[in-house]
């Protein structure tokens, strides 16, 4: 006895069976974009508690990138506002173009300047890694200053030099970022002088 089987009848069946061995996915996507920025959401849920961690970043993909963290935990703003942090990596055998304890600029429009010392080291596989913030009485302004610039330009600082160029961002979505960020922990996204 012959039987036909028809081909959408196989691919209905090969669908399913793909179907069967997709791993799960999470019910409810955690990340946003806003003009260049981006904003991801990590839960972390233990016995006791759940928590999140809300990160806004631009840049990355290779690249040096600009990113801002809160844990709903934490105290929060007004007393802790995020630190706006230069992140570089390099690859193995390669340094990061931000050494360790050198002066950093982050400059606004070529309009208004604030200044960190970076922090380098290499992680347990090796590879290189740097990040500088903006000293912590500075960065109320400084989120400012992200709110209402265009451009950031990270520099390396020289004594009678220009310093290298680390990364320009755009600050195009960095507003609707910082609310979404903030308001997902549960902070609010006025920024007022720390008390």
């Amino acid at each position: 006895m012959h039987t036909h089987i028809s081909g959408a009848h196989i691919h209905r069946s090969c669908l399913a069976l793909a179907l069967t061995f997709l791993p799960a996915l999470p019910a409810a996507a955690q990340y946003w974009e806003f003009g260049d920025w981006r904003v991801f959401v990590e839960v972390q849920e233990t016995t006791e508690h759940t928590s999140r961690t809300c990160t806004a970043l631009t840049g990355g993909d290779g690249e040096p990138s600009l990113r801002l963290s809160v844990y709903d935990l934490d105290a929060g703003p007004p007393s802790d506002y995020p630190a706006p942090t230069l992140y570089e990596s390099a690859i193995r055998g390669h340094s990061t173009l931000v050494q360790n304890g050198q002066a950093v600029g982050f400059v606004f429009d070529q309009q208004a300047a604030f200044y960190g010392i970076a922090n380098g080291y290499f992680d347990a596989d090796g590879f290189a890694h740097a990040e500088a913030a903006p000293r912590w009485q500075d960065t109320p302004n400084m989120l400012r200053w992200m709110k209402a610039g265009q451009t950031i330009d990270i520099r390396t600082v020289q004594p009678y030099g220009p310093g290298q160029a680390i990364m320009q961002a755009s600050l195009r979505g960095f507003t609707a970022a910082y609310g979404k960020m903030m308001d997902e922990c549960g902070f609010p996204i006025e920024i007022t002088d720390p008390s």
